[in-house]
C-alpha cells in the first residue's frame, strides 16, 4: 500500500467527483456531505467510468447503467453485483492523501 498526494481540500468542491489519475490508476474522489472517499474510475457493472456518475443519499450513481455504489460500503445495486473497491483517504493540514493498493 502506498500513499499518494491528490491535491488541496481546495481542489475537490463539495458534493463533487473528480476524476484522477494516481500512481497509474484511475481514481475518483469523492467529496460528500462531509466526507471523503475514493475508488476505482470504473464501475464493476460495464467498466465505463464513474467520475460522470452523480451522488445521491450516500451512494454514487453510474450514468450509464445507473449501478449504484454505497460510498461507506462499495456495495452495490443491480445491475451491478459486484462491490466497488474503496480507498483510504486522508486529509494532513489542507493536503488530501489517498492510499492504493
Amino acid at each position: 500500500m502506498a500513499r499518494h498526494r491528490a491535491g488541496s481540500v481546495t481542489d475537490f468542491a463539495d458534493e463533487s467527483l473528480t476524476a484522477l489519475e494516481l500512481a497509474g490508476q484511475d481514481v475518483v474522489v469523492v467529496r460528500h456531505q462531509g466526507g471523503w472517499y475514493a475508488v476505482p474510475d470504473r464501475c464493476t457493472h460495464a467498466r465505463f467510468p464513474l467520475h460522470d456518475g452523480s451522488l445521491d443519499d450516500g451512494a454514487l450513481v453510474c450514468c450509464h447503467h445507473g449501478a449504484r455504489f454505497d460510498l461507506e460500503t462499495g456495495r452495490p445495486t443491480m445491475p451491478a453485483i459486484k462491490p466497488l473497491a474503496r480507498y483510504a483517504v486522508e486529509l494532513e493540514g489542507d493536503t488530501v492523501y489517498v492510499t492504493l493498493p
